[in-house]
C-alpha cells in the first residue's frame, strides 16, 4: 500500500528571517521548465559552500542501531553470488565501488539469523542495480519508451513469482536485472507467509510504477515543489519492501489486521518520511556533483528561495516532526494480549525504525567523514 503523504505540502516553521512567508512561500512557486541559465544560477549559490550537518542520529532518540556481525561472511557470498548475475561487469564494479549493500543491509537487519542476510543482501544489489538504469545517469534515463517496457518486464517478474500463479523462469532475452530478480523473488515465495506474500507483491507494484512516474517527472523539466519530491521519494523508495521483509527476516507473518491498523500505517508512514529526509541530507554532496536537482534541500532554495543553510533547517525541523508523529503513533499500536504476537508487533516497529537509523549509520560511514561529534562536513564543490 502507498503511503498518503498529502499533509507535508506544508512547510515547517522556522525563524521569520529563514523562511519567506507561507502566503508567499505558496504563491511563488515555479511551474514552468527550468532553463539551463536558472539551473547555473542555483547551483552558483550552493558551489564552493561548506555545509555542517548536525548528528542526526541525535534527532532519533531512543532508536537503536545495530550491525549484524556476520557480515563480513556475508560479504563473501556476495562476491560469489556476483560471479553468476548477468549485470555488465562495469555495473556489478561501480555498485561495490559505491556502496556495501551488504553492510547497509546488515544494519536494517542487525538480529536476522545469518542464513537469511545473504537474500535480503541479494534484494538490496537487485533494487540498486535496477534503479540505477532509470535514475539519472542511467542507460534509461532518457529513454521513455524504454523504461515503460523495462517496467512491465519487472512487474510482471513480481507478478509470476509472487502471484496466484507462480511461475519462476525468466522468459527468453529478459533484462539482467529482470533476469536476477526471479530467483530472489522465488526464494520470498517459498519462505514467508502467504499473508506477507501478497503485502509484497502489492509493494513492489507500487516501487516499480513509482520510479516510472518520478522519471516522467524529470523529464518534463519542471522542478517539483519539495512537497511533491517528497510524496513522490515516498511513493517509490524501496523502504515499505524492505520493511515488509522483517517478516522474513525475522520468521514471522504480521495480521492483516494489525498491518492496516491506522497507527500502523503512521508508523510505515513516518519511518519512510524520515528516511527519504534522512537520504536527501546526506546525498546532497553527491547529487550536486552529478547535476541532479530532485533534492529536497536543492528544490528548498529554488522555490522557497532560502539558502543552503536555511533548507537545511527546514529539513532538520522536518525530521523533527516526523519523529514525533512516529513515536506518537508507536503508542497507539493495540495490544493483543498474545504475548509472541505482541513480541513480533514490537519487532515489527523495530524493524521500521532501523530502516531510518540504519539508513543514517551507512550513508554516514560508508560515504562521509564524521567527527567526533557525529557530525559530517558537505563539499559543495566540483572535484
Amino acid at each position: 500500500m502507498a503511503p498518503d503523504i498529502d499533509r507535508v505540502a506544508e512547510v515547517p516553521s522556522v525563524q521569520p528571517s529563514k523562511l519567506a512567508s507561507s502566503s508567499t512561500a505558496q504563491s511563488s512557486y515555479k511551474v514552468e521548465p527550468i532553463s539551463e541559465l536558472e539551473k547555473k544560477q542555483l547551483f552558483s549559490r550552493i558551489e564552493g559552500k561548506k555545509l555542517l550537518v548536525p548528528d542526526l542520529i541525535s534527532l532519533l532518540p531512543g532508536w537503536r542501531y545495530g550491525l549484524h556481525p556476520d557480515v563480513d561472511p556475508v560479504n563473501e557470498e556476495i562476491d560469489e553470488w556476483l560471479k553468476t548475475v548477468k549485470v555488465e561487469e562495469v555495473k556489478k564494479i561501480k555498485h561495490r565501488a559505491r556502496g556495501n549493500y551488504t553492510w547497509l543491509t546488515a544494519t536494517y537487519y542487525s538480529d536476522a539469523p545469518k542464513e537469511k542476510l545473504l537474500l535480503l543482501s541479494q534484494f538490496l544489489y537487485w533494487i540498486f542495480f535496477w534503479d540505477d538504469e532509470i535514475d539519472t545517469g542511467g542507460e534509461l534515463t532518457q529513454d521513455r519508451q524504454g523504461t515503460i517496457k523495462c517496467c512491465e518486464e519487472t512487474n510482471q517478474c513480481v507478478e509470476d513469482c509472487l502471484g496466484p500463479n507462480p511461475n519462476f523462469t525468466p522468459p527468453p532475452g529478459s533484462r539482467p536485472t529482470v533476469e536476477m530478480f526471479y530467483p530472489i523473488l522465488a526464494e520470498f515465495r517459498q519462505s514467508m507467509g502467504a499473508v506477507s506474500v501478497e503485502r509484497l507483491r502489492k509493494e513492489l507494484h507500487d516501487y516499480i510504477n513509482g520510479v516510472s512516474r518520478e522519471q516522467f517527472v524529470r523529464q518534463r523539466e519542471i522542478l517539483p515543489t519539495p512537497a511533491e519530491l517528497f510524496k513522490m521519494r515516498c511513493d517509490d523508495v524501496g523502504v515499505i519492501p524492505s520493511i515488509t521483509q522483517n517478516e522474513y527476516a525475522m520468521d514471522f507473518e504480521l495480521p492483516q489486521w494489525i498491518h492496516e491498523h491506522e497507527a500502523m500505517q503512521e508508523v510505515i508512514k513516518e519511518v519512510t518520511r524520515l528516511t527519504i529526509l534522512i537520504n536527501d541530507i546526506l546525498s546532497l554532496q553527491k547529487e550536486f556533483r552529478v547535476g541532479q536537482v530532485e533534492n529536497m534541500v536543492i528544490l528548498y532554495m529554488y522555490h522557497e528561495g532560502l539558502t543552503l543553510e536555511e533548507a537545511l533547517e527546514v529539513m532538520l525541523e522536518l525530521i523533527r516532526k516526523h519523529y514525533d508523529l512516529c513515536t506518537a503513533a508507536e503508542q497507539r499500536v493495540p495490544k493483543t494480549g498474545d504475548a509472541k504476537l505482541d513480541a513480533d508487533v514490537q519487532t515489527y516497529i523495530v524493524g521500521c525504525r532501523d530502516l531510518a537509523i540504519g539508513t543514517a549509520y551507512w550513508r554516514y560511514f560508508k560515504f562521509h567523514q564524521v567527527n567526533a561529534n557525529r557530525e559530517v562536513l558537505l563539499d559543495m564543490s566540483y572535484v
